[in-house]
């Protein structure tokens, strides 16, 4: 496909759709819900919005049950060298990097991952959502990307820029009175369109986009019970048989007494809520939410004394759907490791094939420590020692964690053979 400005501005129109239509997601993650335009307002009432945001609770409890615990690779031919230039080039940013990504891509239903090489001459990358950048697929199973242009805005500048990623080359241009003017362009060495779409899942939807009806009406009902009983403070004095003058209203308030005729009553006029009612709507609905988002509520009385493996069975439904975003999170850093190995060989000449890296996902739990020992005891002669010690949440690095393990093993043989030797 030829790149030219008439499909660079086809790509910004979908751009600028995508961007009003995506903004909505993003202002519920901020706690900016709809209650706060669309509530009922009532006149010399009391008026107050609550907000329970949970999409920032689900997004932030299933990312970092993802990625809380950093990923490990494992080479399948076994080459410590693949892995360690891994660790190299990504172990310092790598951690956020993902995490934000996986974040983000929760929020608008896919993200953006950005590689280049920062004026350290190192790879880099950053995190695009669709409020910011547009990315133009070929449409064929394989969705490769031929296109990726990002919108924004330098501070103190109100001149809005774009840049234009194509397989070869970065051209750069200044948005001015809705034309574009090409300021300039330079090339890149990873071959290819260096933007690598995130998916939440296959449908590429928010993550909490079905359960937005049930957030509103969350937020209504606790709105409108905290505003009943706000107004129950506004009862009214009832006197039956009776007339009182202003003044004597006034003595009586200061006295605490109350005189009327005869076949008179003095009483408050009071409102009843049904409570119970109010309450189980508000925990089924609430029920619901956990249950649309595959959450588990841990608010709730848990026995101290609740195993990991009893909590792994809770959290079943949240394990699944944690597995088909680990499938997408895991052909994303594929995409990064070809990039990254395409700037090795540019910059060192070492060749790396990026298909020999195993990428190991590990569970942000409470851990059964000896319970884990005791699996990788029994293990010992099946899997090999650096694939059981991926099981362990403490070690980041298998590779580098057996290394060490040999190297202190030989100096303690070496120890041993010498304190032998000075006894004989």
């Amino acid at each position: 496909m030829q790149i030219n400005e008439t499909l660079i501005n086809q790509c910004l129109t979908e751009l600028n759709h995508n961007s009003s239509t995506k903004q909505k997601y993003k202002d519920y993650y901020e706690g900016n819900h709809s209650i706060l335009k669309n509530y009922d307002m009532q006149d010399s009432r009391s008026n107050r919005k609550l907000i329970f945001n949970f999409p920032r609770k689900f997004i932030d409890n299933e990312t970092g049950y993802l990625l809380g615990k950093p990923v490990n690779f494992i080479s399948k031919s076994d080459d410590k060298n693949i892995i360690d230039c891994i660790d190299r080039n990504t172990s310092h940013w790598d951690k956020e990097h993902n995490i934000n990504l996986r974040k983000q891509s929760e929020i608008y239903g896919e993200s953006y991952e950005l590689n280049y090489i920062n004026t350290d001459g190192e790879l880099s990358a950053t995190v695009l959502t669709p409020l910011e950048c547009y990315v133009l697929e070929d449409g064929t199973a394989e969705r490769n990307t031929l296109l990726a242009i990002h919108k924004f805005k330098k501070r103190f500048d109100d001149t809005a820029y774009l840049d234009v990623y194509t397989d070869s080359d970065i051209l750069h241009y200044k948005i001015m009175g809705g034309e574009l003017q090409l300021i300039g362009s330079h090339s890149h060495i990873f071959g290819r369109v260096p933007v690598t779409v995130c998916p939440a899942n296959s449908e590429r939807k928010s993550g909490f986009e079905d359960v937005v009806s049930l957030f509103d009406a969350y937020n209504a009902l606790n709105s409108d019970l905290v505003n009943e009983i706000a107004d129950h403070r506004n009862a009214y004095l009832i006197i039956e048989n009776a007339k009182i003058e202003e003044e004597d209203l006034l003595k009586m308030k200061s006295m605490g007494i109350i005189q009327v005729p005869k076949g008179g009553a003095v009483k408050w006029l009071t409102k009843d809520i049904n409570d119970s009612f109010v309450k189980n709507e508000l925990e089924n609905i609430e029920r619901k939410i956990y249950d649309m988002m595959d959450q588990v509520n841990f608010n709730e009385n848990w026995a101290s004394n609740t195993s990991s493996l009893a909590l792994r069975n809770k959290l079943l439904n949240l394990e699944n759907r944690v597995a088909m975003r680990e499938a997408f999170m895991e052909k994303v850093i594929k995409e990064r490791l070809k990039n990254l190995f395409t700037f090795v060989v540019k910059k060192e000449g070492r060749f790396f094939d990026y298909r020999d890296v195993a990428v190991k996902f590990t569970r942000n739990l409470p851990t059964d420590l000896v319970g884990l020992a005791d699996v990788i005891v029994k293990l010992k002669e099946v899997c090999s020692q650096e694939t059981l010690l991926t099981i362990l949440p403490f070690i980041e690095n298998p590779k580098i964690e057996l290394d060490k393990f040999h190297a202190e093993q030989q100096r303690n043989n070496a120890t041993s053979e010498s304190n032998s030797t000075i006894q004989n």
